[in-house]
């Protein structure tokens, strides 16, 4: 089945903003400019395929790097031992292209994601 592109939300910018802006270390690249792109939901918990609005679909098969991750409590209260939610950001051939969101015990998540309130955000080096 082909994918559904559609505008990303306003919540949505604003977590991968979160996430390009460790990952570039405020030197964001025009590439990863989130206002150029466009989104197609892969799952119910929020997960998106990526790409530039002036740009075809991609092959499936381009292998994709993590460029940022983060976390965010899913609870009310806090809880050193509850699920949280995993944010994954990645990037093929210096556009982005997928934003990977799940539970870690693989429960619905229940709030939405806070990009202010998302935690230990990490820049993903390349390797080669």
């Amino acid at each position: 089945m082909p994918a559904t592109w559609r505008e990303l939300t306003a919540a949505e910018k604003r977590i991968i903003e979160r996430l390009v802006r460790n990952a570039s270390q405020g030197e964001i690249p025009p590439a990863w400019d989130v206002e150029q792109y466009r989104a197609a939901e892969i799952d119910t918990f929020g997960s998106l395929q990526l790409k530039p609005r002036d740009k075809a679909d991609s092959a499936a098969d381009m292998p994709i790097h993590p460029v940022a991750s983060a976390y965010f409590d899913d609870k009310e209260l806090a809880d050193p031992y509850g699920p949280l939610v995993d944010i994954l950001l990645f990037q093929s051939e210096g556009l982005l292209r997928e934003l990977q969101i799940y539970r870690s015990d693989g429960g619905a998540i229940l709030r939405e994601i806070d990009a202010d309130a998302m935690f230990l955000v990490t820049a993903h080096e390349a390797h080669g």
